[in-house]
């Protein structure tokens, strides 16, 4: 888990908290990361345009390239031109095990996502990888804050638990699980279930705790997500995407509107 980076460049300035997040999480794991500036004639006007048109597109990715890497001085990036939709581009190099990991920022504004919809959504419906998820300057999870788990569904499976646990292990992070739904149906048994399977697992040096908070109309699963950052003082949420144990809802809104970054666990 997170042995491979891959992060999506974008001419936009809203992706550099997500650059520096990858930056910080290659450092702090040792693993390889990758850039990749992704060209979509069909968008830029320029799949019937000229040779000519088109290798200025093609130059543009990597100027956008070049600059970010000579940016950087403590860490090698591979750097990666390719041309075709950037969802379906960034599943093919998952599938070609060039990365395990996305780290992706907003491609758009708040505005123009109203009009053309996430991509970011779109990033993560088209594989199955892990992906950070990163909006603003933010630290890193780590030692005196703990990592908040969010789940809607019935439980949470071995595999699951299983990378939850890996997380805490990489991150040297206690873990507040958070389970948005009512003990009536079966909410209860399933965070403690959980609680008992990562305590076990993780010993005395990490903290586990838990809690369960109902949706109501006046609480959304945003809402009360981003409460619980504050009150705990979490640095990540982490969304285990795994099993029916989040729901596509609990992954929209957190995804587009969590006050800290997004962990999806695949």
């Amino acid at each position: 888990m997170f042995d491979k980076l891959l992060l999506p460049l974008d001419p936009s300035k809203r992706l550099k908290p997500a650059q520096d997040y990858a930056i910080a999480l290659a450092k702090r794991l040792e693993i390889p990361l990758s850039a990749v500036f992704v060209s979509n004639p069909s968008k830029t006007g320029t799949i019937t345009a000229s040779g000519e048109t088109q290798r200025g597109i093609e130059a543009l990715g990597q100027r956008q390239l070049k600059q970010f890497i000579e940016g950087v001085s403590d860490i090698k990036i591979k750097p990666i031109l390719k041309i075709g939709k950037r969802r379906k581009v960034l599943a093919k190099l998952v599938d070609d095990k060039v990365a395990d990991t996305l780290i992706l920022g907003p491609f758009r504004s708040m505005l123009s996502r109203l009009f053309t919809g996430s991509e970011v959504e779109r990033i993560l419906d088209s594989e199955s990888s892990h992906a950070f998820i990163v909006r603003e300057d933010h630290p890193l999870p780590g030692p005196g804050s703990p990592a908040l788990v969010v789940f809607d569904g019935l439980s949470l499976s071995k595999v699951a638990l299983k990378k939850i646990e890996d997380f805490s292990l990489k991150f040297k992070c206690d873990i507040e699980l958070l389970h948005i739904g009512t003990e009536i149906f079966g909410g209860a048994e399933a965070i403690d279930k959980a609680v008992e399977s990562l305590r076990e697992k993780l010993g005395n040096e990490v903290l586990v705790t838990s809690k369960i908070i109902p949706l109501s109309f006046f609480k959304t699963r945003k809402s009360i997500a981003n409460t619980t950052i504050n009150s705990v003082g979490a640095r990540i949420v982490i969304l285990p995407d795994i099993g029916d144990a989040v729901s596509d809802n609990l992954i929209h809104q957190l995804v587009l509107s969590a006050s800290v970054p997004v962990c999806v666990l695949r």
